[in-house]
């Protein structure tokens, strides 16, 4: 009876085995052939990373792309839902379960575009439209910050313009390799089709951790999970940045925080057509280099997207900046600064990702630790320890780059030198604090205040720059330049200049011929503390309206001192003529 009961026992174990073996899920060999082979999706990851997921699900990289769905789309369809720009009426609709825009034209005509995928959902969304199996960016976009209606229009840097499509843009073939894991256009070359194909929509776990399938496989055994937990360096078949190298790690950060062009070039058919060949912890080196200045393709220069010393102006040049700096350049083999060194994927606030320990002076008193002693500090700095003067980032790394709405600190890391801003239009950070100085008053605090590195430092001869930097970039420098200023008059950073001192120049820069020059101006002129209480000028408004509000706001200034107010119009009537626009293509 004893052996009977043992046979019918372990036969039973058995079946119970078979079962969980044919039962459990299968991911070796998946999509194989394609791209993506062996790439898993996020909810793959769940059931042993909860943490991990519910982590990742708070980010904005987690949003990037949608499906989109009444879970999903921010912008409001339902109530104020009715934009008009350039003479195109544009009602927004929901139906159901999906949502619709309707754009009527001047001459009567109509065209409804249902929204099938939404991209972004921090400072702004848009909206892609699926026709004839093609994804399109529709040109209108909802304004998350102000939420508002807006035209693409108003975001890029380009002077205000008739054509209401001139940011209608093709997603299959560009925003599809930075905004999805594993991209693959499969275009065909002879009928200029998509059949767009991604791993997952969205930055999502594959991004940084590249093909998962080994990984979950393996992880299906009790045995193997249990292994890993004890002994901490087993192979788990899974890229871990943390692990990898600084430059492989940087890399994974760097294939979309840093635009690039294929290498060698002709490349981009494959590309185009079999997909993204790049897998995080890959030598990125191997099928992209990064842009910079110097790179043209055909006709095509992206000088532009650079400040003339070759830093980044533009978000998604990250890692490009990081490059240059000698904070990377010098640093150990393997161990020099990345991404990771400030930034953090699963914790932290998802705005920046980044905690509010390493928002302090902390990620760069890790190396240069000399300067956690406060007089030690202020002996640097020259400025008070607990002064926005004496913050590293505020310093080395500055506020002089774009990207969607809004100024990012450059990860160029560097010693502020106000003779750039002179010599090569470079803004720099002594100015950012010091807008009612002059570019040459700040050379000449560098040349005593730090004579070991700017002793023989030469003031400019062009007599602009002896005037308040804030009021000349605004009114002297390309759009770009133009934009900063007004965003730095306007509160938007290190210090906060007086607003009866800056808001007569603001005023002033609403006659901008930039909406995104304009954009930066209204948020200035209606931030908290203002002695009037307005509505926000619509910087995409036509100009027969913006001239109105203009004369608006120049009445309500006169509570400003009348000097400041003859100087605003004083300036900005002669350096305008001094300026030279450069229209730029964000890229993003």
């Amino acid at each position: 009876m004893l052996a009977k009961s043992i046979i019918i026992t372990s036969g039973a174990l058995l079946l119970v085995a078979g079962i969980i073996l044919y039962a459990r899920p299968s991911y070796q060999g998946i999509r194989a052939g394609y791209a993506d082979e062996n790439y898993i999706k996020s909810a793959d990851c769940r059931s042993c990373h909860a943490d991990h997921f519910a982590s990742w699900s708070r980010t904005f990289h987690s949003r990037m792309t949608q499906e989109a769905r009444v879970s999903t789309v921010q912008g409001d369809f339902l109530h104020q839902n009715r934009y008009e720009y350039l003479d195109v009426k544009a009602t927004m609709e929901k139906r159901d379960d999906r949502f619709f825009i309707t754009f009527k034209f001047p001459d009567g005509s109509s065209q409804t575009a249902g929204i099938d995928r939404t991209v972004g959902s921090r400072r702004i969304e848009q909206y892609l439209t699926k026709q004839q199996g093609q994804y399109t960016r529709l040109p209108v976009a909802y304004d998350l910050v102000n939420r508002r209606w807006m035209s693409l229009n108003g975001s890029f840097f380009y002077p205000d313009s008739d054509n209401y499509f001139q940011h209608l843009a093709q997603w299959d073939a560009n925003c599809v390799f930075c905004h999805n894991v594993k991209a693959q256009p499969h275009i065909d070359f002879q009928s200029k089709q998509f059949q767009t194909e991604v791993s997952e929509l969205g930055i999502a776990c594959g991004a940084c951790h590249g093909a998962g399938a080994a990984h979950a496989e393996a992880a299906l055994s009790p045995f193997t999970r249990s292994a890993w937990h004890l002994q901490r360096d087993l192979d788990k078949k899974i890229v871990n940045p943390l692990k990898l190298s600084a430059e492989r790690s940087l890399m994974i950060c760097g294939h979309c925080h840093g635009q690039r062009v294929p290498e060698p070039f002709d490349r981009i058919q494959t590309i185009l057509t079999k997909g993204d060949p790049f897998n995080a912890g890959e030598d990125l080196a191997q099928y992209y280099r990064p842009i910079e200045r110097h790179v043209h393709v055909g006709q095509v220069s992206f000088a532009n997207r650079f400040w003339a010393n070759g830093s980044p102006r533009l978000t998604a040049y990250e890692y490009q900046g990081v490059l240059r700096s000698k904070c990377f350049v010098k640093g150990e083999p393997g161990k020099r600064i990345n991404c990771l060194s400030c930034h953090t994927m699963h914790s932290g606030d998802p705005d920046g990702q980044i905690t509010a320990e390493n928002r302090t002076d902390k990620p760069c008193v890790a190396c240069h630790g000399q300067f956690a002693d406060k007089p030690a500090l202020v002996a640097h700095t020259k400025h008070a320890a607990d002064s926005v003067g004496s913050r590293c980032y505020n310093c080395h790394m500055p506020r002089a780059v774009y990207g969607i709405m809004a100024f990012h600190p450059t990860h160029d890391i560097t010693v502020p030198d106000p003779q750039l801003t002179a010599s090569a239009g470079v803004p720099n950070a002594c100015n950012q604090c010091h807008l009612d100085r002059g570019v040459n008053w700040s050379i000449e605090q560098s040349k005593r205040l730090w004579p070991q590195y700017f002793a023989s430092a030469q003031l400019s001869t062009d007599d602009q720059f002896s005037l308040p930097e804030g009021p000349r970039a605004l009114f002297a420098g390309d759009a770009l330049t133009r934009a900063l200023a007004a965003n730095l008059l306007g509160g938007g950073g290190p210090m906060k200049p007086d607003p009866l001192w800056a808001s007569p120049f603001l005023v002033e820069a609403f006659a901008d011929n930039y909406p995104i020059v304009r954009f930066f101006v209204a948020n200035g002129l209606t931030r908290s503390g203002l002695p009037w209480q307005l509505e926000k000028p619509d910087y995409l408004a036509p100009a027969a309206a913006r001239d109105a509000m203009l004369r608006q706001w120049r009445e309500a200034t006169n509570a400003c001192p009348a000097d400041v107010r003859q100087q605003a119009g004083l300036l900005s009537s002669t350096l305008r003529l001094r300026r030279r626009d450069v229209d730029i293509e964000v890229g993003e």
